[in-house]
């Protein structure tokens, strides 16, 4: 921000920096001045504008950097609940289970104007989706894959904003969080329907060239903050309780401390961090999956799968500034939805939980958590091989699946 400043600044910034360091009193400073440029004019007010802009300047950058600093707590206590391990169950939910497979990317056009499809396989529920926004893929000339890589997504509960966390390409542990205002997106610049295409034409020209007004426009329907260390990135999620966006930053080793974040919706970097051990008193130590999702009581959930197994293990607990808790649910599924653990998701409307693999869902009711029937879990495969990342529902139900290969949100229809 200073660099930015103009050269004739430099003298003004240089003595309120010798203010500081003196500890002169400022609102005795002002008055002497205020009396300096009654007795030599317009010469002098031009030094007292530079020093009022570089005071402003500093005060500006001081908020800034302190924005950035999360500020960090390690919690002392056990962050599991004790259990008896012989006492979990599953139930014995139809295998629908998907191995992970070849990915394919979008085989269309990069500048598609159709949306595609993916279409119902097998499973208890029948249900598609179909491209919503295609999202930008490639924006700086110097790591053009980082934009084509997303994690995973939060809605705002009406559906017009979205917050999707990318994994840079070049480092797999850092990447950075981009806010798209998809009403604006929809509605004004109709990508969603008749000008598909635009968003990604918008940030194409940023290596291309061939910059126009109206790509100007549309890219500021994105902000994005600075690259931080994300993690996967897999686990943003909003609780619907109070608006919150955490995610996981690090899982840790079996009962080693695992690191969750709060971000800004501001700044769009973390500026709260707990550090835990998700390990019992009763000597149960387990890893913090790199999943995370809430429900509209505000309670947390991440999910992990059983080595050696098709099983999948369900966690409940809390997350805050200060505390973070979590317990077995002592019944899992025998059957989860594929190979690789993608994500977690809830829906308020329906209040049933959500596990994501590549070109699979399932998903329970979350009043039935520990005693569900087979008839309780729900589960669509779906063709088309692609790489699943994140889903996300507004509040009345509304399903966005984010998808990788190339960036893409779509929406379904079907999901209960």
């Amino acid at each position: 921000m200073m660099r930015n400043l103009n050269d004739l600044l430099a003298l003004p910034q240089i003595f309120v920096g010798a203010l500081f360091l003196l500890n002169i009193n400022f609102r005795y400073c002002i008055i002497m001045m205020s009396y300096t440029l009654i007795l030599f004019g317009g010469v002098i007010m031009k030094l007292f504008r530079g020093i009022t802009t570089a005071l402003i300047a500093l005060v500006s950058l001081s908020a800034v950097s302190t924005s950035a600093q999360a500020s960090t707590y390690t919690q002392k206590s056990h962050a599991l609940s004790p259990y008896t391990a012989s006492k979990w169950k599953t139930v014995a939910n139809a295998n629908n289970y998907v191995t992970k497979p070849s990915y394919v990317a979008n085989p269309y056009n990069y500048f598609q104007t159709s949306a595609t499809q993916l279409t119902y396989a097998r499973g208890n529920q029948r249900a598609s989706f179909k491209t919503n926004i295609f999202l930008p893929a490639v924006l700086h000339s110097n790591s053009p894959a980082d934009w084509g890589n997303p994690q995973s997504i939060a809605l705002t509960s009406g559906g017009g904003t979205a917050y999707v966390m990318y994994a840079a390409a070049s480092n797999a542990k850092t990447g950075w969080v981009a806010k798209y205002n998809l009403s604006k997106l929809r509605n004004t610049y109709k990508v969603s329907s008749s000008r598909m295409d635009l968003l990604r034409h918008a940030f194409y020209v940023l290596m291309q060239g061939g910059d126009t007004s109206e790509y100007k426009a549309v890219r500021k329907c994105v902000t994005y903050g600075s690259r931080f260390t994300t993690g996967h990135g897999q686990s943003l999620a909003m609780n619907p309780k109070n608006g919150q966006l955490w995610f996981v930053q690090n899982p840790g080793t079996s009962g080693g401390t695992a690191t969750v974040q709060r971000l800004s919706k501001t700044t769009l970097r973390p500026y709260q961090t707990v550090k835990f051990k998700p390990r019992s008193s009763d000597g149960h130590k387990v890893t913090m999956g790199s999943n995370l999702t809430f429900d509209k009581a505000g309670h947390a959930y991440f999910s992990s799968f059983v080595a050696g197994s098709k099983k999948l293990k369900i966690y409940k607990g809390t997350i805050s500034s200060k505390h973070v808790k979590f317990a077995l649910v002592m019944q899992g599924l025998k059957y989860r939805p594929g190979t690789v653990n993608q994500s977690i998701s809830y829906n308020s409307h329906s209040n049933r939980l959500y596990f994501i693999s590549d070109e699979s869902i399932s998903s329970v009711p979350v009043s039935k958590l520990g005693k569900l029937k087979p008839s309780d879990v729900k589960a669509t495969a779906f063709n088309g091989h692609r790489e699943f990342e994140g889903l996300a529902f507004t509040s009345s139900g509304t399903p966005y699946l984010l998808l990788n290969r190339s960036a893409e949100i779509m929406k379904g229809s079907g999901i209960q």
